[in-house]
């Protein structure tokens, strides 16, 4: 069965794209789990520190394939959204066109995310008698616009999307990849496993009490301040040279 899925190591950083252009890289049940692998890959994989995740094609991802559903396999089950994997390594989404119900949850489900200037957003499964998941708002917008959003099942353009901060950036077509590789070069400049332990805080803030924000920082803090990786950070500072980091 031909890959669904491209996965491109340059450095430090790995390119992975959805490659069904002809569906608009809507998500069948072989994307789906060829992605829960390659996030696996990623997460374990010590030589690349941030990935960028695109779609091939004039559509990022619009969402479940429908031909797929009845599909023996096919899931409900987020598995091909990185942050279903706790994955605390950055990831950058370049999103090259229209984001769409479960595809828009995949965006959401990165970090970092760069849109061209003629992408569109949103969750049209109240349009098809079905329901989308509501949690992958909850962290980026206000509840009157995710209402709006999710209930009415309309799409938004992606200036709207930068002005209610659903996206970072908006590029032309041209500068995609550029200005999101630009992105993950200046994150691979940071010490990488002080990065993770930024986005690990982030990401399980929301579920924590302030104590156990507290030790969860203290925690990390001391895991960092053992590695080779901290002794570089003060040793390239004290001789005025740019730090080489190991991840370790």
């Amino acid at each position: 069965m031909p890959s669904h899925l491209l996965y491109e190591k340059k450095g430090r950083i790995v390119y992975i794209t959805l490659n069904r252009p002809e569906k608009m890289n809507a998500l069948n049940t072989a994307l789906i789990y060829e992605l829960e692998e390659t996030w696996k890959n990623f997460k374990d994989d010590e030589n690349v520190w941030v990935a960028i995740l695109t779609g091939e094609g004039r559509a990022f991802c619009v969402g479940a394939d429908y031909q797929s559903i009845e599909e023996p396999g096919f899931t409900t089950t987020p598995i091909e959204n990185p942050s279903y994997h706790n994955i605390y390594k950055p990831i950058i989404c370049a999103i090259n066109g229209h984001a769409l119900g479960r595809g828009l949850g995949l965006a959401l489900g990165c970090d970092i995310r760069i849109a061209v200037e003629e992408a569109e957003f949103g969750c049209p499964e109240p349009k098809f008698g079905t329901i989308t998941r509501v949690d992958i708002f909850e962290p980026y917008i206000p509840r009157g616009i995710a209402f709006e959003m999710l209930l009415t099942g309309e799409r938004i353009n992606a200036k709207r999307a930068y002005e209610i901060f659903l996206i970072n950036k908006v590029v032309s077509r041209e500068r995609l990849l550029e200005e999101a590789t630009a992105v993950a070069e200046r994150l691979c400049e940071n010490a990488p496993l002080a990065v993770r332990g930024i986005k690990e805080m982030l990401c399980k803030n929301r579920m924590l009490k302030l104590s156990e924000i507290d030790a969860l920082f203290e925690s990390l803090k001391d895991q960092i301040r053992r590695s080779k990786d901290y002794e570089e950070g003060l040793k390239s500072f004290a001789e005025k040279r740019k730090p080489k980091w190991e991840a370790r």
